[in-house]
């Protein structure tokens, strides 16, 4: 399995909260109804960030989205679909700023898992 990390900056013009809104309510439907994101995620989370202790490098983005697939010939399937660049694509300036968006493929490498801890 993989993972897609895309980094997301809102428009400059938009507040954070009028951006979080956006993404999660109007966007994320959008990107929703593409058959190929269907097909091919497996699952996808939002991260919107909160408030830090004063100190922390806080990174320059409002939010990341991580989606995770079968294998990096998905990813590749959905963003080159009809449906990513007609849709998703076309409504990202809506609510973000897309030169500023960075992404990530990986693969996890887990060595421990708190939650499996025992008592």
């Amino acid at each position: 399995m993989v993972k897609l990390s895309i980094f997301v900056q809102r428009r400059a013009d938009l507040s954070h909260e009028q951006f979080a809104d956006y993404w999660m309510n109007v966007h994320w439907p959008l990107v929703r109804s593409v058959p190929e994101v269907q097909r091919y995620t497996r699952r996808y989370v939002q991260l919107h960030p909160i408030q830090v202790p004063e100190g922390l490098p806080v990174a320059p983005y409002d939010g990341v989205g991580e989606a995770w697939f079968d294998s990096p010939d998905d990813i590749l399937k959905m963003v080159a679909s009809k449906g990513w660049t007609d849709i998703v694509q076309k409504d990202d300036p809506n609510f973000l700023d897309p030169s500023k968006t960075r992404i990530l493929i990986s693969e996890e490498k887990v060595d421990f898992d708190f939650a499996e801890r025992e008592g």
